[in-house]
């Protein structure tokens, strides 16, 4: 994995992000095909009772909205992303690191 996802995990107080799903993932985001081919978005943290008004989206989550879910997590959250690139890209993640330490040293 690249370092860039350690770096945000430990930026994010996480254990760990993960492209090999795992259903004990404490997040799961991912892209699901439903019966009529529509593709639509899932972030959950229970993908067994799925609450379908808060974990599942027509159109992609932004990146605001998945770090803030990352950060409701423990410390010992483990954070499966089918897709690194789709939901987290690295240049986003590169600017929220930076935003992250300029904040930390204006502290």
């Amino acid at each position: 994995m690249n370092n860039i996802y350690t770096q945000l995990a430990k930026a994010l107080n996480i254990a760990e992000f993960t492209e090999d799903y795992t259903p004990s993932a404490d997040l799961q985001i991912s892209e699901y095909m439903t019966a009529d081919s529509y593709d639509v978005h899932v972030m959950t943290n229970d993908h067994i009772h799925m609450q379908w008004d808060m974990d599942v989206f027509y159109y992609q989550p932004n990146f605001t909205d998945i770090i803030d879910r990352i950060k409701d997590l423990d410390s010992d959250a483990i954070v499966y992303v089918s897709d690194l690139e789709t939901y987290l890209p690295e240049y986003e993640v590169e600017n929220y690191l930076e935003e992250e330490l300029q904040t930390k040293h204006e502290a």
